[in-house]
């Protein structure tokens, strides 16, 4: 009867631990998360509010060289589509 009374009060414990947890840890936990994500989708989309007042920075990119084509590379081949040769039919 005493192993019983005993696998009762840790089910009461864990089922009220479970709902507790769900009611109240798992909700803080999401919003914690959601704001910190929402921290870091500000400061990229706005870097300068971490640097002081009165700083510039200029940022310059790097231009990609055209490509141009290489005079050794082949030539150019025009062609025309041929028809096949019917064979003469057997009469």
């Amino acid at each position: 009867m005493n192993g019983f009374l005993t696998f009762i009060l840790i089910l009461l414990v864990v089922w009220y631990g479970t709902k507790l947890f769900f009611k109240y840890v798992l909700p803080w936990l999401i919003l914690h998360f959601i704001n910190k994500q929402q921290d870091k989708f500000h400061k990229g989309f706005n870097p300068s509010s971490t640097k002081k007042d009165g700083k510039v920075n200029i940022n310059v990119e790097k231009q990609e060289k055209a490509k141009t084509a290489d005079p050794n590379f082949g030539e150019y081949v025009d062609f025309e589509e041929v028809e096949p040769e019917k064979e003469p039919e057997d009469e």
